[in-house]
């Protein structure tokens, strides 16, 4: 099976870079299947739906739960099962993050019975959500994202000079690490300007760094589906991010 590996910030990339050089465990083994963790009280005959979670550069299932972004989205959707996976940076590095994600997560949660699943990440997480939803739209609903990393600077300058999102004419599958950003555009263009029948949902902090790239896909969106608040490129941000976008989202 073709694997392409994923295009991330050169900060991050650097960082990694730095670890496996210094032989540091933070680069961990990226195991089949996918380990996750289950917020699950009413199981699939009696919840609303599941949101599945990918988490950013650095961060595992355990981040969301001590940050409370699992409390806070339980409390914006308390229909909702939760459960977060440990996509960590080796799945990137491997180039089968969405795989996993499908085989190991969604796919067995739509057996199991859920129907209205939802995909959410952080970062470097919302990179990978984005692409799990543009392979796999069939398994999502919805898409919650904050501060998604969106590619490089080439390629946000390659969208802004086809006249925008909206404009924009990428590749729809990806065979390289930058043609995975692109195909991420190309779909999130379809959703978002057109008819592609994936709900997207923003939250950004008015300081992040990235809010520059993301205003990109902010700049086309339903303004009732972003969300800016005060901050930058954390969880002071994107955990009252999610109760207010999830409380409008899930409803």
């Amino acid at each position: 099976m073709h694997r392409t590996r994923l295009s991330l910030p050169a900060p991050i990339l650097a960082l990694a870079a730095a670890l496996a050089l210094g032989g540091c465990g933070f680069l961990r083994i990226a195991r089949e299947p996918m380990p996750h963790r289950a917020f699950a009280p009413h199981g699939p005959a009696e919840a609303k739906g599941a949101v599945v979670l990918l988490p950013g550069f650095g961060d595992d299932p355990d981040t969301f739960v001590e940050q409370g972004f699992v409390d806070a989205l339980r409390r914006a959707a308390p229909g909702y099962d939760v459960f977060v996976t440990d996509a960590h940076f080796g799945y990137y590095r491997n180039g089968n993050v969405t795989e996993r994600v499908e085989a190991d997560l969604l796919r067995d949660l739509r057996a199991r019975g859920y129907r209205d699943l939802w995909i959410g990440g952080a970062s470097m997480g919302g990179h990978g959500a984005i692409g799990v939803a543009r392979e796999h739209p069939e398994r999502v609903r919805g898409v919650l994202l904050f501060a998604p990393y969106m590619g490089s600077e080439d390629i946000r300058d390659e969208v802004r000079a086809a006249g925008g999102l909206c404009r924009y004419e990428g590749p729809t599958t990806a065979d390289n690490k930058e043609d995975f950003a692109r195909a991420n555009f190309t779909w999130l263009a379809r959703q978002v300007c057109g008819d592609g029948g994936v709900a997207v949902w923003l939250g950004v902090g008015a300081d992040d760094t990235l809010r520059v790239a993301g205003a990109i896909l902010m700049d086309e969106m339903d303004p009732d589906r972003v969300l800016v608040l005060p901050g930058g490129h954390g969880w002071e941000v994107w955990t009252p991010a999610v109760e207010t976008l999830a409380a409008r989202a899930l409803d």
